[in-house]
Formats: C-alpha cells, structure tokens, sequence
C-alpha cells in the first residue's frame, strides 16, 4: 500500500468532514492502513476564561473523532492538540506518529470559501510527507453534468 499511517485534521467543518471521508476511504482500501484523527484547539492566551469555551466545544468534537475510530476497522486513535500555531501542532505530530500522509481540509473553521486556509497551507508547506487537501465542490460543480 503507497500508505501506513494516516493523520486526519478534523475540525467539524464542512472540509475537514470531507477529509474524514477521503482518510475513511483510503483506510477502507486495506486495514492495515493505521489512521490518526487529530483535532486542533488554538488557545490564544486570553486569560478571561475563553479557554473554557473552546475546551467544551474541542471536548464535543474529540468525542465525534473517537466514535468514529470506534467504527473503522482499522487501527484508529485520537489526539486533542493545544497551543497557539494549528500547522506546527499538526506536523510535530505527524512526526511523532510516524505518519506518512496527512489528510485535510482546504480551510477549516471561518476560512475564506475558495482559498486554501492558513493552517493548511503551512502545513502543505512545512510538511516533509504527503498532504492530501479535500477541497470543498463548488455549487456550480454540483448540477447536472458535473464530474466529482
């Protein structure tokens, strides 16, 4: 297989979800395939109790990923990463899983329809592995005729 270990950036985005189903589908072509689901809580050192808020929010969202791991039959964990820089976050732990292919969204949460985000770009452009970006389809891709 052209893979083993695959991070996963999840986020409960609409891209991120479609990551979900390109790393789903490629641990289906062989079990053996490990998959690693990693979401991401940037803490932005506000001091005013914030961090609770986006803990809850990180908490609900890990809890999807580990029903999720529960229910792929291959070898599947999860990680709830914290600090200030996403993209470093997600590479150091690609490094220490020993990945050898991350999958992820064009933009996560509040990103700018039809660019590719911060934190996927720093990623496809500090990665020393492979980066599979699931792009969002147009609506106009969607009608009659279009190719997915």
């Amino acid at each position: 297989m052209w893979c083993s270990k695959v991070l996963v950036a999840y986020d409960g985005s609409t891209p991120s979800a479609k990551a979900l189903d390109l790393a789903r589908s490629i641990g289906a072509q062989d079990e053996s395939i490990e998959l690693v689901f990693v979401h991401v809580v940037k803490l932005y050192g506000l001091g005013t109790g914030a961090e609770t808020v986006l803990l809850n929010e990180a908490q609900k969202v890990l809890t999807e990923m580990e029903h999720i791991a529960d229910e792929v039959p291959n070898k599947a964990h999860t990680h709830l990463l914290k600090g200030s820089s996403p993209a470093d976050l997600l590479l150091k732990c690609a490094h220490d899983e020993g990945c050898d292919l991350i999958v992820m969204g064009s933009r996560g949460q509040g990103g700018v329809k039809g660019f590719l985000g911060s934190v996927s770009y720093a990623v496809v452009q500090g990665s020393p592995i492979a980066v599979l970006i699931a792009k969002d389809v147009p609506p106009a891709a969607t009608g009659a005729g279009a190719t997915h």
